[in-house]
């Protein structure tokens, strides 16, 4: 009768809720503020953790689909806001030049740099900071870190990755991320010049686009062309190890991946596909988990949608 009661007072216990927290960190030797928002799995036990960049004009508020998802599977998250591409490039009334030059300035070599070193700096204060608010980073595992983006987020992602955006010079790789995701990346359209930028990428590297991924309206075959192939150029650029793999929705726009709720129930199921893929990628190269790998083989798609592994 005592064991039955013990069951019982477990089965009705309320859960530990999930924690979020936001928090400004400062870069103090870039003069930096960097707004974060941690989201921490349901327990008290270690996570590994995602760190997420935004596209361009993103916040931390981005990517609530994914974030759900990953924390979800026990996975803890940390969005970015990176000031100089945040929402600042759209705010406020703008001429359409205007407009253009904000935007212009927003992707310009130096902003992503910049993004790059938030993220270092990210993953530096993790294993710093003991707690935020009441957020307990101590549960983060920082042996255990992955990063994710979508548009000039995955630029950071091949970035940090390995990709060489030359061909020659040093990559600037962080070896603290044990694999990462790229949705909607971008890369050259010719073949070898993606093999040379890419080809140095040696960890698990999962890319997700679309069919109709940043494919402008009325576009011409050759321009919807060589959108897909610069899409996917990330992926086919990348060394077959075993360790890459891409998954091509069969529709879906290009803000889709930035993982806000949709209201139509195609763009739904689309991101709940993205969501159980990306689940079982970080399942597999975070935890270990063999089930994940075997599931990987033949992961749950539309008839449409396309998934491949090299």
């Amino acid at each position: 009768m005592k064991a039955a009661l013990t069951c019982l007072a477990l089965l009705f216990a309320a859960p530990v809720a999930a924690t979020m927290c936001d928090a400004v960190w400062r870069d103090g030797p870039r003069g930096r503020d960097l707004p974060v928002r941690i989201n921490l799995p349901d327990g008290k036990q270690k996570a590994p953790a995602v760190i997420w960049s935004p596209g361009l004009g993103g916040t931390r508020g981005n990517a609530a689909r994914w974030v759900a998802a990953w924390t979800a599977a026990g996975i803890a998250v940390i969005r970015l806001e990176h000031p100089g591409s945040d929402a600042a490039v759209y705010r406020g009334p703008a001429s359409p030049q205007e407009r253009d030059a904000k935007v212009r300035a927003g992707i310009a070599p130096e902003q992503l740099l910049a993004r790059i070193a938030d993220v270092g700096f990210v993953a530096d204060e993790l294993a710093r900071r003991p707690s935020e608010g009441g957020c307990d980073l101590g549960r983060i595992d920082s042996d255990h870190l992955a990063l994710a983006g979508h548009s000039m987020g995955a630029w950071v992602v091949q970035a940090m990755a390995g990709q060489r955006p030359d061909g020659e010079h040093a990559p600037l790789i962080d070896r603290r991320f044990r694999a990462f995701v790229a949705m909607s990346s971008s890369g050259p359209a010719d073949a070898a010049m993606a093999k040379a930028q890419f080809g140095g990428i040696g960890r698990p590297l999962l890319v997700i686009t679309s069919n109709a991924d940043g494919v402008p309206a009325n576009a011409s075959a050759g321009v919807v062309a060589d959108q897909r192939v610069r899409r996917l150029s990330l992926f086919t650029g990348a060394p077959a190890d075993g360790r890459k793999a891409l998954l091509q929705l069969d529709g879906g726009d290009h803000l889709l991946f930035a993982g806000d709720t949709r209201k139509a129930p195609d763009d739904l199921a689309r991101q709940d596909r993205v969501a159980r893929v990306t689940n079982l990628w970080w399942r597999r190269w975070l935890l270990g988990d063999a089930k994940a790998e075997k599931a990987l083989a033949r992961p749950p798609l539309a008839k449409a949608d396309q998934w491949q592994r090299k």
